[in-house]
């Protein structure tokens, strides 16, 4: 059988257990995301995160949290003890860590259940392709986060007409002490540009926890230490 039709299978018995939810309000983020996405995640739409698999799996909390069903997709690298503390509830979560070229179809089959699914596209993707999986899934009322921080064939993988894009614009651990210790806090700068240009910033303390962190000034690196993303396994 081939990965496709396991897809097809995990979801027929998904579609079994739970039924069919009526989805309509705004999908629920953690509240420490509520300036970094206003008013929630929005159903049928889709996110681009560059640069920071943290981030998108703090996005994945908020609904799973909240009892959606969410899946995971191209990402083999999230880290399950990371991802649980931030509330993902990894009973409710599908992991399809290589696609592989069936991708488009395995994002179409998890949209039936799925709420929200976080893609790592595997290749670089093109306006029409972008648009059809868009389509789908907003029929669906399943929101994507994509993941764009990787890389296909040379070229940076991103995806057209994102509704908003969310960044890691700055980011930096704490807890060295002249070269000794343990990395302990990450402090981040988010910045989220909404299709159409309005663009707005929020700092953050992202690790094995997610809260707003007060001010608005430049973060400045610990002993020079700049910080790699804190969430893959």
């Amino acid at each position: 059988m081939t990965g496709a039709a396991l897809v097809d299978e995990l979801a027929a018995k998904v579609r079994a257990m739970e039924g069919s939810a009526p989805r309509g309000e705004p999908l629920p983020t953690l509240p420490a995301l509520a300036d970094v996405v206003p008013g929630g995640l929005s159903r049928g739409a889709v996110y681009e995160v560059g640069g920071s698999l943290g981030l998108a799996v703090a996005l994945l909390a908020g609904p799973s949290s909240a009892g959606s069903w969410c899946a995971v997709v191209g990402v083999g690298e999230v880290g399950a003890e990371a991802a649980s503390a931030l509330g993902v509830d990894l009973s409710r979560t599908i992991l399809v860590p290589a696609p592989g070229e069936h991708w488009v179809h395995v994002v179409g089959a998890l949209g039936d259940v799925a709420e929200l699914i976080v893609l790592r596209p595997p290749v670089p993707v093109g306006d029409a392709e972008a648009q059809r999986v868009a389509a789908r899934l907003r029929r669906q009322r399943s929101t994507l986060v994509v993941l764009t921080d990787g890389v296909a064939g040379g070229t940076v993988v991103a995806w057209p007409r994102a509704q908003a894009r969310l960044e890691v614009s700055e980011s930096v651990w704490a807890g060295l002490d002249g070269g000794y210790g343990h990395l302990r806090q990450r402090t981040v700068t988010v910045t989220t540009t909404v299709r159409g240009g309005r663009r707005h910033r929020t700092r953050l303390r992202l690790d094995t926890t997610v809260e707003p962190v007060a001010g608005r000034g430049a973060l400045r690196a610990v002993d020079g230490l700049r910080a790699v993303d804190g969430l893959a396994s």
